[in-house]
């Protein structure tokens, strides 16, 4: 199962958390934790921390 932030955009697939430039530098980093439902991902974690405050 892959993380809810990783969508299709007209970019084409990946994490809506980023801006689609740092996405394409850090995407090699990212991709297998973002197919791993987000288990690990720093950019999620941020976003989990941030939503609950």
């Amino acid at each position: 199962m892959r993380c809810l932030m990783y969508r299709q955009t007209a970019d084409g697939l990946r994490c809506v958390l980023m801006p689609v430039e740092e996405w394409k530098i850090r995407r090699g980093q990212l991709e297998k934790l973002c197919q791993n439902n987000g288990t690990g991902c720093p950019v999620y974690g941020q976003y989990l921390t941030k939503r609950s405050i």
